[in-house]
């Protein structure tokens, strides 16, 4: 049974906490891994979790950080490939799962676009433009992960010209939000995904302005019609898209 059939499954039955705390599910090792180890605290805190990712912040619970997590050890992904993150939290609970799966990288892209900068007005997406103010070698070796990603500060299509033979087991799609921008991405990079990989939206359901942008995330997932499609459409603002593909 497909790994994506298998959570379709599951989540018709339980909800999301029960799938990843209460059943211990997905990979056998994640409680010891991200909760005994106490890391979730420093992920949320560092690289800024926030609600957009269902992260809970009494619990210190990772929220759709469970689900990166459990799928790069489960299907023992390789090459990753992550587009856009404010300060790396998806980007770090990727190369962590490369890290205790002991092999496999994050290839993080990221333009570094700001809200604070005039000229980034309508292509910042809530960006701070952190990424040209670091070393992304630093942040991430913060959590001992700087060994499993490369950072490139470019923007996506940037990248898929400088790199055009890359192939990927698992791309995470959360750079620019309008319907243009994610489609852009989609037709950049899907056909760099691996037969029987996952690529997975962030904000599939987010719909209204930010700053005058309008989200297009939710449009184009409407228009997508891959038949191994699942979304997890919590929290009411963002929502989780996963495709896999034939």
């Amino acid at each position: 049974m497909k790994f994506l059939n298998y959570f379709k499954i599951i989540l018709s039955k339980i909800g999301l906490r029960e799938l990843f705390i209460d059943w211990g599910l997905i990979h056998p090792e994640l409680q010891q891994s991200l909760i005994k180890r106490k890391i979730s605290k420093k992920l949320i805190k560092i690289y800024d979790g926030d609600e957009g990712h269902a992260v809970n912040f009494t619990q210190y619970s990772l929220g759709f950080g469970y689900i990166h997590y459990a799928f790069i050890r489960n299907i023992k992904a390789k090459n990753i490939l992550c587009i856009g993150s404010c300060k790396g939290y998806i980007p770090a609970i990727l190369a962590l799962a490369c890290k205790d799966n002991q092999f496999g990288s994050v290839d993080f892209v990221d333009a570094a676009y700001s809200q604070y900068n005039k000229k980034d007005s309508k292509k910042h997406w809530r960006g701070i433009g952190f990424w040209k103010e670091i070393d992304p070698k630093k942040h991430f070796a913060k959590i001992k992960v700087d060994q499993y990603i490369d950072t490139y500060v470019m923007t996506s299509e940037e990248y898929a010209k400088k790199f055009p033979k890359k192939k990927y087991q698992y791309i995470y799609i959360d750079g620019d939000h309008s319907y243009e921008g994610v489609k852009l991405d989609y037709k950049l990079f899907w056909p760099k995904l691996e037969k029987n990989g996952f690529m997975v939206f962030h904000d599939v359901v987010a719909k209204g302005y930010l700053d005058k942008g309008l989200f297009g995330a939710w449009k184009f997932w409407q228009e997508l019609k891959n038949k191994n499609k699942i979304i997890f459409p919590f929290p009411k603002e963002s929502g989780l898209g996963i495709l896999q593909k034939d």
